[in-house]
């Protein structure tokens, strides 16, 4: 469980973050929404340690982590980029990728390493995707497309398994087909692993089907919470959607 206690955050005198206090209970998968500015880069940012509250506290299970650096930190908390290349090294393999993480916090060289890769990670993991990742393990990283690189980037997340997830707008550089495949992924592993979630979106239809709860981040705190009602709302009104009558209609009155 994740407990943030009246978090406060200032940058240049500006409060992104003022007094923010919440909880991520084991299985919450929690989409965040919110406008540019809202905090919600800051907010994943102090939890996984890259920057400290100027006040309040953050616990996972009980503990202080406070004022644990991101290193640390980064051994109970992953996070998912949007960035396709942050999440893995591409002039290394897909399978040198996988050997590291397997290899984190061990003493091995990578090719050693690179031998001793398991072959469940194969079969539990890349066959079921059923995109022939399995037969690109020694294609470097960055000749895969986009989608490909993604969901590698996810496995080497959960390959030494989080007790909590951070999901940057992961599908924000993917085309549909490859954002589904991907959300579909993490949502079947986060539900049958009971990870808890935390996943940042702009795109309103992700945030109405995906999840069990919605925050709205907005003036440095969460403004709105929804559960499962969050299905009934229209994105249309509420998510502040990309208004295509409005452009339609200035097109059409040019």
């Amino acid at each position: 469980m994740l407990k943030l206690s009246q978090i406060t955050k200032t940058f240049h005198g500006l409060n992104i973050l003022k007094n923010l206090s919440c909880t991520v209970e084991k299985g919450d998968f929690i989409i965040i929404m919110g406008p540019n500015g809202a905090g919600k880069t800051t907010l994943f940012d102090l939890i996984s340690g890259k920057i400290f509250p100027d006040q309040g506290s953050l616990y996972m299970d009980d503990q202080d982590i406070t004022h644990l650096g991101e290193k640390k930190r980064a051994s109970f908390i992953g996070k998912l980029h949007q960035n396709t290349y942050l999440g893995s090294c591409a002039n290394l393999t897909l399978r040198e990728n996988l050997s590291m993480i397997h290899l984190k916090d061990k003493k091995a060289s990578l090719s050693k390493g690179t031998n001793l890769f398991p072959k469940e990670v194969v079969e539990t993991l890349l066959k079921p995707l059923n995109l022939n990742l399995e037969k690109l393990l020694d294609a470097p990283m960055g000749t895969l497309s986009g989608g490909q690189r993604q969901l590698i980037a996810f496995i080497m997340t959960i390959l030494n398994p989080p007790k909590l997830l951070l999901l940057d707008e992961p599908t924000a550089a993917l085309d549909p087909r490859s954002s589904t495949l991907l959300l579909s992924f993490v949502q079947r592993y986060i539900k049958e692993h009971q990870i808890p979630t935390l996943l940042i979106t702009h795109d309103p239809l992700i945030a109405k089907h995906l999840g069990n709860k919605l925050w709205i981040l907005q003036e440095g705190g969460i403004a709105q919470t929804f559960g499962m009602e969050k299905e009934l709302l229209n994105p249309h009104e509420f998510f502040h959607a990309i208004d295509y009558q409005m452009l339609h209609s200035e097109m059409t009155q040019g």
